[in-house]
């Protein structure tokens, strides 16, 4: 008896913690992450009570009516229609974000999709319409939006936007010189708001403002760095600086980096030992090293939407009759597709960064 209760004890606390887990989002299975993520597009929030309920809801106010299939199948179909999307049909949170950046909008604090649908219909039409969501942010999407002209959504880029670049070439303050080209690679896509403002491969170049060679009593050689600008994907020129953000993101280096009050990016070794017959260490950056640079200003960029690639790559047509027709015979037309022109692949860094440890260390003044 004494055991039995034992094993009912242990078996109600395995219970009470895997309940606080779940609670706690430790443990959470993938079918609720899928409902919680179509929840905070549609309500703001995820929304409580069983899995099943909560997929008929999202059905009803999505399209009216339940689905038919498996719990699986339903919230799989969901998925797509909310989240992913196809090739030939955008998601609706796709096509939200495309009405909003269309019409300059920003979504209602509360994040509840119905209260934004009622504020645009009335802007848009001046009437707020009972049918389902997916019908009236369809509605507003092919009243809104032209997917032709969807390439060049503009959004702001504000100032402190990190992106992360990495050289292409070696920096060392014996060798260098003043006034020497600095050119870099964007490692990364930067997006704002989905919109893809500044494109993986972008390149840049800066200059070298200042070299400072190393000296006596362990004085460290200096590299200070103008960044210049990179290219947006629209052809704006946006200035990088080494900020505050970068310098957070930057304190894995193996270098003391730092800002100068120009906004300069400043390069030096770390550990320096001080000495009168101690040389100093020279600063050298290596190519291909990794860090973060900053947006030095805000700037406006027109850029495609995050999920746009698949519906601009469709295959377009036309229609030509069929050889010897004629429009009194009444006779259909046959789709002929207009061969696209093959777009080159997107250019790859040319180095190998080394997978190393790098001790984190915080950053020395001069």
């Amino acid at each position: 008896m004494r055991r039995l209760i034992t094993l009912m004890v242990l078996f109600g606390f395995i219970l009470w913690t895997l309940g606080a887990q779940a609670q706690e989002g430790k443990v959470v299975s993938p079918i609720v992450r899928d409902v919680e993520e179509m929840e905070k597009v549609l309500y703001g929030t995820p929304q409580s009570g069983s899995v099943l309920a909560r997929v008929e809801k999202i059905e009803r106010d999505l399209v009216g009516d339940t689905l038919s299939g498996t719990l699986m199948e339903r919230v799989a179909k969901l998925k797509t229609f909310i989240l992913d999307g196809t090739k030939d049909e955008p998601s609706l949170a796709f096509k939200m974000r495309a009405i909003r950046l269309t019409l300059r909008s920003e979504p209602p604090k509360s994040g509840i999709l119905l209260a934004e649908l009622e504020e645009l219909e009335r802007l848009i039409f001046g009437v707020v319409s009972n049918d389902p969501i997916g019908v009236r942010v369809d509605r507003l999407y092919r009243t809104c939006v032209d997917p032709r002209q969807a390439s060049s959504f503009t959004v702001l880029v504000p100032k402190g936007t990190l992106v992360k670049v990495a050289l292409e070439t070696d920096l060392n303050s014996e060798k260098s010189d003043e006034g020497d080209p600095v050119p870099y690679i964007v490692l990364e896509d930067v997006r704002i708001e989905g919109v893809l403002v500044i494109a993986k491969n972008a390149r840049g170049e800066g200059r070298i403002t200042k070299i400072r060679r190393r000296g006596a009593f362990g004085r460290p050689g200096r590299i200070e760095i103008d960044f210049g600008k990179v290219e947006a994907v629209d052809g704006t020129f946006i200035p990088l600086t080494m900020g505050e953000r970068a310098i957070q993101e930057n304190k894995a280096l193996a270098y003391a980096v730092g800002a100068s009050i120009a906004g300069l990016a400043i390069f030096g070794p770390v550990g320096a030992v001080a000495g009168v017959f101690v040389q100093g260490e020279p600063a050298k950056v290596e190519k291909g090293k990794e860090f973060y640079l900053e947006v030095a200003e805000d700037r406006e960029v027109a850029g495609p939407l995050e999920g746009l690639e698949g519906i601009l790559k469709k295959e377009e047509t036309t229609e030509i009759p069929f050889e010897g027709a004629t429009p009194e015979e009444g006779e259909a037309w046959e789709e002929t597709p207009i061969e696209e022109t093959p777009q080159p692949e997107k250019e790859v860094a040319p180095w190998e960064t080394p997978q190393v440890e790098i001790e984190i260390l915080p950053f020395e003044e001069w």
